[in-house]
């Protein structure tokens, strides 16, 4: 008969990063993942690795999740590029805010205010950026980006290394619980793994895991299909007066944004695209607002393989006509771009960050499908929480009675909804 002091469901960012903290401090930890390390949305995402969150709970942890990055940039395929955030007149006020909470901290960043400083900010990077409309930029120095895949890689290696079985082709297909509200095993399979505690970090699947723990989800989660592609026009990047590599960009807009392939109206709601350069220089990496999936989605199968988890080219024209409306480098190429569409299933608690509790007596559940890269910090917190037996401060804000107590993090007014 299988046992381990702690079963992890879920071979994600945040999966791999509790096991290898319990590991290394002596924990035998088993990582259950049904697929591949990474096969979920920690494989597929952008990557980007910002501290532009209204919410104030998620700037020291953010802030010491880039301190993981930064000791092995190489490692985890970090690079510290910087971060530019540029915003209208209706979300100036969240930058300032975000602004004094990186000062509390430490988190070095630099906000512009005043149309015409932000548009000095931007043009010295790229001179023919235009940008109408940006009332406040907001640059984070110590930001940048991540290889998904390498950060992945890098956390397997650590946990293994530290002593962690991490399993792959394994799906967990039912827990066992005992008279005390307590699971005291985990079936996988045909194997049955009797264990002390569960951490369960599910991304997508989220609900099914709430399932099979015989809990009730409720409106616990949303899916949304967060729109991401890779994008190439030959013989135009990206590049930077700066340097070779640019800073990562998040543009919100307001103003009317107009298709560049045949100039009809795209949208006259508030919209938003991030983007970086690619892993080779010569593409350009980016998403778009995303877009709300039914409750009922079959997460399964997981990734491009499934119709309804790829960004279609409606996607593609947004994006590349957002990228024409800021630079001048871009207009008038609306046909010409090489486009790769793609993007992943996120599952969303109701104001869009993280959940870190314990929804039964000895699981403790991270549920977050959307900010992974940016949040490396919580493995380390979970674990210290579940051997030393005291709750982590920087944890506390992101426990589940926060909805029905009515506290939940801080909204901006930016048009995505995870910020």
């Amino acid at each position: 008969m299988a046992r381990a002091r702690v079963v992890v469901v879920g071979g994600g960012v945040h999966g791999l990063s509790t096991a290898y903290h319990l590991a290394r401090r002596g924990a035998d930890v088993v990582v259950l993942e049904k697929r591949s390390v990474g096969a979920g949305a920690s494989g597929i995402a952008g990557g980007i690795v910002r501290n532009y969150y209204r919410s104030e709970a998620m700037t020291e942890v953010i802030a010491r999740s880039v301190e993981v990055f930064e000791a092995d940039p190489e490692l985890f395929g970090f690079r510290q590029v910087g971060y530019l955030a540029a915003v209208p007149e209706r979300q100036a006020g969240d930058l300032r805010a975000i602004a004094a909470r990186h000062a509390e901290v430490g988190y070095e960043s630099e906000l512009v205010e005043g149309g015409a400083a932000c548009a000095e900010l931007l043009r010295w990077h790229w001179p023919d950026f235009h940008g109408e409309g940006v009332v406040a930029v907001l640059r984070e120095r110590r930001s940048g980006w991540a290889d998904a895949m390498a950060t992945v890689r890098e956390l397997a290696r650590r946990a293994r290394r530290a002593g962690a079985k991490v399993r792959e082709a394994v799906e967990v297909t039912g827990f066992e619980l005992d008279g005390s509200d307590a699971v005291r095993a985990v079936q996988a399979g045909d194997e049955r793994i009797e264990c002390d505690a569960v951490v369960v970090a599910p991304g997508p699947w989220g609900p099914r895991v709430w399932d099979l723990l015989g809990l009730h989800a409720g409106a616990l989660f949303s899916f949304f299909l967060a729109r991401e592609g890779d994008f190439v026009l030959p013989g135009v990047g990206l590049g930077a007066r700066a340097g070779p590599e640019a800073p990562v960009v998040h543009l919100d807009s307001d103003r009317p944004l107009y298709s560049d392939r045949d100039g009809r109206l795209l949208t006259d709601e508030p919209w938003g695209i991030y983007f970086r350069m690619g892993r080779t220089g010569t593409a350009i990496t980016g998403g778009a607002l995303p877009t709300t999936l039914s409750d009922d989605l079959r997460v399964d199968p997981y990734g491009p393989s499934n119709p309804e988890q790829v960004a279609g080219d409606d996607f593609s024209e947004l994006f590349t006509s957002g990228l024409a409306a800021a630079f001048g480098r871009f207009r008038g190429a609306g046909d010409r771009w090489q486009a790769a569409a793609h993007g992943g299933v996120v599952a969303l608690t109701p104001d869009g960050y993280p959940v870190c509790d314990r929804p039964r007596e000895n699981v403790y559940a991270i549920l977050d499908a959307g900010h992974g890269f940016k949040m490396l910090a919580i493995g380390e917190l979970v674990a210290s929480e579940l051997l030393d037996g005291r709750s982590q401060p920087l944890l506390e804000p992101f426990r589940l009675e926060r909805f029905a107590a009515g506290t939940v993090h801080t909204a901006s007014q930016s048009p995505y909804p995870w910020t």
